[in-house]
């Protein structure tokens, strides 16, 4: 292993342990929780229901029909060979400049993809439109997540990568008390697929499971956003939580990377 690889990884390791430490709430986030919790007490349960499977189905549809359109947005022959020439390069001189233009890439991407995010969310909410957002938004997850992925020289086509995938969401939006154990549920998926290991899942429940985290996760949001003019406010949530996962997922998909060193 390459001092540069070791320092790399040494650097992940540090943003893990940091991500997976509980963190004291200050007065501000107290207040907002409680306010959160207030307006989620007053959801009625249909609606949670709703949101949960729009969700769910959104997943579905978008892994089954939807990754073709996702793929028209961005060039993926060209991602694929960009890693690829840089992956040669460091592998050539295992220098730190070689790996930054790899990982500027992954981050250049998702900038982008934050930025349609932000428009495509603040235009619904003023509309007052917040349930048939959810493809669209889980559309820019993925396609931020796909790229993210191609820039570290990963297949997400692989019906595992998509397991992998959803876990990772899932570890990204979970409460504090779940962190852990579905981090390790993402280190050891990661750690199957590099082995050519079995890994177990039931498809369906992994959906349900990645829909009902984030449903739980963006509750209050999306019935905010189902309001007039509030919606601006909800809408804004959504660029949060696509900054909170493709973060991890960068983390996770460069700490692959750097393991296959």
């Amino acid at each position: 292993m390459s001092d540069v690889v070791k320092k790399q990884l040494e650097k992940v390791e540090k943003q893990e342990k940091k991500y997976l430490e509980q963190k004291k709430e200050n007065a501000l986030q107290k207040k907002t929780k409680e306010l959160s919790e207030a307006v989620e007490q007053k959801i009625p349960l249909k609606l949670r229901e709703t949101i949960e499977n729009a969700f769910y189905r959104a997943f579905l549809v978008i892994f089954e029909k939807g990754t073709d359109v996702i793929e028209k947005t961005y060039d993926k022959e060209k991602i694929m060979w960009e890693h690829q020439f840089l992956d040669k390069r460091f592998e050539e001189k295992k220098k730190r400049r070689q790996f930054y233009k790899l990982e500027r890439n992954a981050n250049k991407c998702n900038g982008i993809n934050m930025a349609v995010t932000a428009v495509e969310g603040a235009g619904l909410g003023i509309l007052g439109i917040g349930l048939p957002d959810i493809p669209i938004f889980l559309g820019m997850i993925l396609k931020g997540v796909y790229q993210t992925a191609l820039q570290y020289g990963f297949d997400y086509s692989d019906k595992r990568e998509r397991v992998y995938i959803l876990r990772l969401i899932r570890a990204a939006m979970v409460e504090e008390s779940q962190k852990a154990e579905v981090d390790n549920l993402v280190e050891k998926t990661g750690e199957s697929i590099q082995k050519g290991i079995a890994v177990p899942y039931d498809f369906e429940e992994e959906v349900k499971e990645t829909s009902k985290t984030l449903s739980n996760a963006m509750l209050v949001a999306k019935f905010v956003q189902g309001l007039p003019v509030v919606g601006v406010v909800g809408s804004g949530y959504n660029v949060m939580v696509y900054h909170r996962i493709l973060k991890y997922c960068n983390r996770k998909y460069k700490k692959r990377y750097l393991i296959k060193k």
